[in-house]
């Protein structure tokens, strides 16, 4: 059984907006510059050295390093962050799994 995570904050935030990120809406994507905008802001507190974070702390720094020819158009990242997302969520599953399972 796994070792509960404690994330910080800015962890939980970057998560949050890689979840927006990863489902963008088809029409109106006004709002995804601006959870790119707080993404961008809150990634000095983001704890890199957990290696559990690692590919959502890159899929992160690659929304805020991309440039936009369309405002909330981000390509291929929102994919990315759409993958990232799922197996993010699926190995939290798995650990919360295995821990209501050692619990009874």
């Amino acid at each position: 059984m796994a070792d509960q995570m404690r994330l910080s904050l800015a962890d939980q935030a970057m998560i949050h907006a890689l979840g927006v990120l990863s489902r963008p809406p088809i029409t109106d994507r006004s709002g995804l510059d601006m959870v790119v905008g707080i993404m961008r802001d809150l990634m000095p507190g983001v704890t890199r050295e957990n290696p559990r974070l690692l590919g959502l702390t890159q899929t992160a720094d690659q929304f805020l390093s991309c440039r936009v020819a369309v405002p909330g158009c981000y390509g291929g990242l929102h994919d990315r962050a759409w993958k990232v997302m799922n197996d993010w969520d699926r190995r939290r599953l798995a650990e919360a799994w295995d821990r209501a399972r050692g619990a009874k």
